[in-house]
């Protein structure tokens, strides 16, 4: 590799080139020589230029490239070749090769000593392009996978609400003794709500704590924290939450509500005794993610009249099926903000309360004394509602309820778990409930999934096999536009990057009613939805899959049960 050299020091072209001024070259002499930073990294950190402007004027005098990374999908096996130790400690990312040459990323080309260990380590002659710092350490981050050990943390900027801070600051100086403690939650609420996580995992192992994110449905391992730090930040968290930090051996449930950045996000914390401690869950609220218009949630142009009819009914049962974290919730708010009018008298009993409303009258469960969705909702009725929102039907009791809600003029809105649409007849019928009532109260129900997108920016045109277009009932001959997932910085190295709703929407006639008193079989119930219109979550997903919006995997994965 021939040697990188600049025709002149690098602040003499800088104020040759007006890019800075005299005093602010000496200002960065100065803080380079008290920080033992290089001279670049010195005017960055003082805020003399931007970053990507530096990096595209040192390209521009050394006459080598500047890439960004976000358009660059780089393959496993060039990873493979520089050590993530090297990458991390010398700033440096492999991006493809050519015969024996090797294309490397660095934002500092002018250390001839870590180029050169590169160079030696992978015995190829290297090809330096420029990369921003933060681009290459995000690279390093997204295709190596977090540190291993969550070290110089961050104190993002996270606060509190009062009366939760006080409490804090009363425990805090006895109960964890160490700012770092503190550092490291706060670190790990910002970086989840940067990264648009949904649940966040805190799991003990034997010599360390496992710290995983839910993105887009998916787990994937962020970092992991020492052994140490692991009473401290459970008992942190605990505290925060207003649990009982002396209690490990029972399950506890408690709420964190916090700001970051004028953002407004609520955590539902759980936690869990486990042979090595306390394993803790929290599941992020966030307001503004939940709040989507009835528009916006996905529905095909027909089902979204058709739902926009039937929730204006005056009466009946309308439920929302699907799996846990499949947007039932999400679904139920929408629907619930556009019935929202001073006219209309909303009550809801929910377990528990996940977003708050406005002008709606939220309840919660509380089972500790006796606060159920069945008392609650025998209290709700003398409370002249005209629309009830139960979180979710799950015995006998309250489906009776729900049911006699409905014959006496309310509109009843709800969750069930099952798999499909017509599924939810055979389980009220599983559950006891009379099928003349099923006839006669249900109006509708929608079954929905969340599938992932495929990464716009890296995905790959496939052909599937035709066995796999044969179980799909595909025509072989046909003309489609398959994709598969690759990876890239853009999609964190997954292949997908964010997800949309697949619904299966059932509604009932009086053809339905006959048979659901008949007691038809699931598979008659569901040939004559499909006869009426029903298009099956399997065959929504395969239309977006020919698409080349999803993957064939994605769809198998998440509707293959239906």
């Amino acid at each position: 590799m021939p040697a990188i050299k600049m025709k002149k020091p690098l602040g003499q072209l800088l104020l040759e080139n007006k890019k800075i001024s005299s005093e602010e070259l000496n200002q960065a002499l100065r803080y380079q020589s008290e920080k033992g930073v290089y001279f670049g990294k010195a005017l960055i950190e003082l805020g003399l230029i931007a970053e990507i402007d530096l990096m595209q004027f040192l390209a521009e005098q050394m006459d080598i490239p500047f890439v960004k990374l976000d358009d660059i999908s780089i393959e496993k096996e060039i990873i493979r070749l520089i050590p993530e130790e090297l990458a991390r400690d010398y700033q440096i990312i492999p991006l493809f090769k050519i015969g024996e040459q090797l294309s490397v990323a660095t934002s500092d080309p002018l250390n001839v000593e870590n180029i050169d260990s590169i160079s030696k380590h992978t015995g190829m002659e290297l090809d330096i392009v420029l990369a921003t710092e933060t681009d290459i350490s995000y690279a390093v981050e997204v295709y190596y996978g977090k540190s291993k050990k969550m070290e110089g943390l961050s104190d993002d900027h996270i606060e509190f609400e009062q009366d939760q801070l006080e409490k804090e600051n009363k425990k805090d100086e006895e109960i964890i003794g160490n700012t770092k403690v503190i550092e490291a939650v706060n670190t790990m609420l910002a970086q989840s709500i940067d990264m648009g996580v949904s649940d966040i995992h805190f799991e003990p192992r034997e010599k360390d704590v496992r710290i995983r994110f839910r993105v887009d449905g998916t787990l994937f391992e962020n970092y992991t924290l020492p052994k140490s730090f692991q009473a401290s930040v459970a008992s942190r968290l605990k505290v925060m939450c207003n649990m009982d930090i002396s209690e490990t051996r029972k399950p506890q449930d408690g709420r964190i509500r916090f700001k970051k950045d004028n953002k407004r996000v609520s955590l539902r914390v759980s936690t869990y005794p486990t042979y090595f401690g306390e394993k803790i869950v929290m599941r992020l609220l966030d307001k503004e993610k939940s709040m989507v218009d009835l528009n916006k949630l996905g529905f095909s142009p027909e089902i979204f009249r058709r739902w926009s009819e039937l929730i204006r009914m005056p009466n009946g049962i309308i439920l929302v099926t699907g799996p846990t974290g499949s947007g039932k919730t999400t679904t139920l708010y929408s629907t619930l903000r556009t019935l929202n009018t001073v006219s209309k008298n909303i009550i809801t009993v929910e377990d528990p309360i996940e977003y708050e409303l406005d002008n709606i009258n939220q309840g919660q469960v509380n089972p500790k004394i006796g606060v159920t969705f069945s008392s609650s909702l025998r209290t709700i009725l003398r409370q002249d509602p005209d629309i009830i929102m139960i979180g979710e039907l799950r015995d006998q009791e309250t489906v009776e309820l729900a049911i006699r809600s409905a014959l006496t003029g309310h509109l009843v809105l709800s969750t069930l778990h099952t798999n499909d649409a017509p599924s939810a007849v055979t389980r009220l019928i599983d559950m006891g409930v009379e099928t003349y009532l099923i006839a006669s109260t249900i109006r509708a129900v929608v079954a929905q999934r969340l599938i992932r997108v495929l990464c716009p920016h890296c995905k790959e045109p496939f052909n599937p096999p035709d066995h796999v277009l044969e179980r799909l009932d595909i025509p072989i001959n046909g003309k489609y536009h398959f994709h598969k997932p690759v990876g890239c910085i853009q999609c964190r190295n997954t292949g997908y990057l964010g997800r949309f709703g697949l619904f299966e929407l059932m509604v009932n006639d009086e053809k339905l009613s006959e048979m659901i008193i008949n007691e038809a079989s699931l598979d008659q119930l569901r040939n004559y939805a499909v006869s009426k219109g029903m298009v099956r979550l399997m065959q929504q997903g395969i239309d977006k899959a020919t698409e080349g919006i999803v993957s064939i995997e994605e769809v198998l994965e998440i509707t293959s049960m239906v």
